[in-house]
């Protein structure tokens, strides 16, 4: 059967980042987000060193690292399970990084978003690296079928001699998800 409801996501690049795009729009079904529950970071092994999982936890409005692959704990090792981003992250990457995560979820009275980046994903200034790639992030629901989980995926590229991040924030491709129908009479796994 052709799906109708599928979002334009033509602009990623990385063929990984493209079946990771792919898996979530198919885990959709005929919700407009899928559940935490229908996502299974084994099902992309190949990608598995290069993925995330974060949870909203509201009464706190803190975000809290539920997963994080290798490639991703060796270029942060501040990451780890259980920990919140407030906790590992500089007040200036907090600033920056914390506004986008609510967006993916529509926290602040928007539309939940799928965030795209490519070219400095990090700014490596604050770490001594120097690197550049592309980055996927997408909303989960919760048991109750409320945005609460981000999954992301991060590919990047380390620059043989490192070099400062140009100013601003890598240019960011928002999606919005269309707010048709957040969830289907079906209940989570």
């Amino acid at each position: 059967m052709l799906r109708t409801d599928l979002i334009d996501l033509s602009h990623i690049q990385d063929p990984r980042l493209v079946r990771l795009a792919d898996y979530w729009q198919d885990k959709r079904r005929d919700r407009s987000i899928p559940f935490r529950a229908d996502i299974d970071p084994v099902d992309f092994p190949r990608l598995l060193p290069n993925v995330w999982l974060v949870q909203y936890e509201p009464a706190q409005d803190r975000f809290l690292y539920r997963l994080s692959g290798e490639e991703i704990r060796r270029v942060h090792p501040g990451i780890a399970f259980g920990r919140y981003m407030d906790e590992f992250l500089s007040p200036q990457a907090l600033a920056r990084i914390q506004p986008l995560y609510r967006d993916v979820l529509g926290l602040d009275g928007g539309t939940p978003t799928i965030l795209h980046m490519q070219g400095f994903v990090y700014r490596m200034s604050e770490y001594g690296l120097s690197a550049t790639g592309e980055r996927l992030v997408l909303p989960l629901l919760n048991g109750d079928a409320e945005p609460r989980f981000i999954f992301g995926a991060t590919l990047y590229r380390f620059d043989p001699i490192p070099r400062t991040a140009p100013n601003g924030d890598p240019p960011i491709t928002r999606t919005a998800i269309p707010h048709t129908q957040w969830t289907s009479d079906t209940p989570a796994k």
